[in-house]
């Protein structure tokens, strides 16, 4: 009798530990593509006479920590769609559960987003163009720049494209959108003479780079900058006869 009552408390016990563990997460689909620092919009279909509960969710399958994440409604605030910023790497889980208000029965969606974290590297590729002769029609036309740009190392992933990068030339302000070949071409300029130019170097300054989320990142220190010579081409050599 004693050994079936031991018996009994052994399984009452493994039962309540059984359920104080988080359920197992089981994803309907799963948002690669996501940087720490990224900004997304989620929707589900709009339904007449229903509600619906937004959750984030760990990797464990409980309740995400408020600071990994930032959600809020999307202007003006429908509860079909909310917009989630992923301040944290990891893997998180967004839950949502639509009600209908009539019969209050219930159904869920859940979709598992990878984040990975944000170590973007930045530099000028060393195969551009950093000299040209002063009759260079690429001068007029605009010299063509191609950026390295990698996450943890590896080339960034299509799905971080198109980027926007901030650049400045000679300190002007300026704008360009690259897609996954990095390349972007400066502003043209007017050389006038060749032969004695009015600028014999420009320097192009990546100011910051942002991806198709919203993630910013800086290039680091000593790879910011591209100086550009411009060599004046030799007086025209007159044939005397």
């Amino acid at each position: 009798m004693k050994k079936l009552q031991k018996l009994l408390l052994l399984a009452v016990f493994s039962i309540g530990i059984l359920g104080t563990a988080q359920a197992q997460i089981t994803p309907d689909a799963t948002q690669d593509g996501v940087v720490a620092g990224g900004n997304f919009t989620y929707t589900v279909p709009e339904v007449a006479d229903h509600s619906w509960t937004w959750e984030v969710l760990d990797n464990t399958g409980a309740v995400a920590a408020v600071g990994d994440y930032t959600l809020v409604d999307v202007s003006p605030a429908v509860g079909y769609k909310k917009n989630i910023t992923w301040n944290a790497n990891g893997t998180f889980y967004v839950r949502v559960t639509a009600q209908n208000k009539t019969t209050s029965c219930t159904n869920d969606y859940v979709i598992q987003v990878n984040v990975a974290s944000n170590d973007y590297t930045v530099a000028f590729n060393a195969g551009t163009e950093d000299v040209y002769c002063a009759d260079d029609a690429n001068i007029a036309s605009g010299m063509e720049v191609t950026l390295d740009i990698k996450l943890a190392s590896n080339p960034a992933a299509a799905e971080y494209y198109d980027m926007t990068v901030h650049y400045q030339v000679d300190g002007a302000d300026h704008t360009a959108t690259i897609g996954t070949d990095n390349k972007f071409t400066i502003p043209t300029m007017d050389v006038v003479d060749p032969v004695n130019p009015a600028f014999t170097s420009v320097v192009v300054k990546i100011v910051k780079v942002v991806d198709a989320n919203g993630v910013e990142f800086t290039p680091t220190a000593g790879n910011e900058s591209l100086t550009i010579t411009i060599h004046a081409i030799p007086a025209k050599p007159t044939i005397t006869f």
